[in-house]
């Protein structure tokens, strides 16, 4: 059975592909999409969240959400790697600073984008990571996870010596599918100090969903590359 969320998806794209709604035209208001499909206002939100990353739809405060024109990668693009995957790449090991990890009520924003009905609770998981022996140099990223209870089994595990990884894979399961967004930013005081740079400095930002092996939507993940310390590498199949 098809999550609700992917219902609200397939009609709005039904919409857009057969011209009925064109660039430019105001969706209905979430409210009444809960109606209209007898759903969660959380489900509405993922559905049109994951349109608006798509690039189909863009949100403007105070007006709606409008249909738009959808800004495609190319074929050959293969990903984008960080300094912290290539130091794995090349042996050199990358230290963990667990500053949060907590069962917690999820919030609104955390409920939409994992499809969770309201009252749930999220394992939120936030680190930072070093280069190994390089604590002097500042951490290379802060990241935080907010991961569903099916991964309760998380709570067993120190992740300053486990990754998440090798966790899922102790308990029989896997991420089979991850979808990264990636953008600029500035970095506001709280994160800026506990990455060790100026506020206001640039950072990368990453922002990921990952599905395990039961296409289940498990983890929502933010992640801050401070730009002074992270080179991004776009390889290209040619």
């Amino acid at each position: 059975m098809k999550p609700l969320h992917a219902k609200i998806s397939e009609y709005v794209m039904t919409n857009i592909e057969s011209g009925e709604w064109p660039v430019g035209h105001l969706l209905p208001t979430e409210m009444e999409l809960c109606e209209q499909f007898g759903v969660s206002r959380a489900s509405v939100r993922t559905a049109l969240l994951n349109l608006v990353n798509d690039g189909y739809l863009v949100r403007v405060k105070g007006r709606g959400t409008f249909v738009t024109m959808p800004q495609r990668l190319e074929d050959s693009t293969v990903f984008i790697e960080s300094f912290a995957e290539e130091m794995r790449r090349r042996g050199q090991d990358v230290q963990t600073e667990v500053l949060e990890f907590l069962v917690m009520p999820a919030e609104e924003k955390v409920r939409g984008y994992l499809d969770l009905p309201e009252g749930a609770s999220v394992i939120k998981l936030t680190r930072l990571r070093y280069a190994k022996d390089s604590f002097d140099h500042g951490p290379i990223v802060l990241t935080t996870s907010y991961y569903t209870m099916k991964l309760s089994f998380f709570q067993n595990y120190d992740f300053t010596v486990t990754s998440v990884r090798q966790a899922m894979r102790e308990n029989g399961t896997a991420k089979k599918f991850s979808e990264k967004h990636i953008d600029a930013a500035v970095l506001d005081g709280r994160r800026s100090r506990l990455l060790g740079v100026e506020p206001g400095s640039l950072a990368i930002v990453i922002t990921s969903f990952v599905r395990d092996v039961d296409d289940d939507l498990v983890e929502y993940c933010e992640s801050y590359y401070p730009a002074s310390r992270n080179e991004f590498i776009l390889k290209i199949r040619l």
